[in-house]
C-alpha cells in the first residue's frame, strides 16, 4: 500500500511548509490526482486520517479530485483524451498514444490558519 507513504511525505512536506510559512493549522488540502497515477482514493484517505493524527493537519479535509490523462497518438498527431495506458486512439483507432499528462499529484489549494 504505497498510498502510506504518500500519506506520511505529505504529512512531512506540511509540517516543513508550516515552519517555513508559519502556520500552525492546515484545514483543507486539495489534491489533483491523474488517473494513470496508480493511487487508490480511498486508501489514501484512510492513509491521511491515520497518519496526520497528532500533527498540523489532524482533522484536515482532504480532497481529491480526478484528472483525466491526456495523450498523443503518434499515428495521427491527434491529441486525446484516455482513461487507461491501452486505449486506443478516439480519432484513429490506433494504439500508439503517448501519454503527456495524468500521472501526476499536484497539492492544488491549501487552506490553513495561523
Amino acid at each position: 500500500m504505497h498510498e502510506l507513504s504518500i500519506a506520511e511525505n505529505l504529512i512531512e512536506m506540511l509540517e516543513e511548509n508550516g515552519l517555513t510559512h508559519h502556520f500552525k493549522k492546515v484545514t483543507k488540502i486539495t489534491l489533483e490526482i491523474g488517473v494513470l497515477a496508480g493511487i487508490e482514493s480511498s486508501s489514501l484517505y484512510f492513509c491521511f486520517d491515520a497518519v496526520a493524527k497528532n500533527t498540523l493537519a489532524e482533522g484536515a479535509q482532504l480532497v481529491i479530485q480526478s484528472k483525466p490523462a491526456i495523450g498523443i497518438c503518434q499515428h495521427c498527431q491527434q491529441q486525446v483524451s484516455t482513461f487507461g495506458w491501452y486505449e486506443p486512439c478516439e480519432h484513429c483507432g490506433q494504439l500508439c498514444v503517448k501519454i503527456l499528462q495524468g500521472e501526476e499529484m499536484i497539492i492544488k489549494s491549501l487552506e490553513v490558519e495561523n
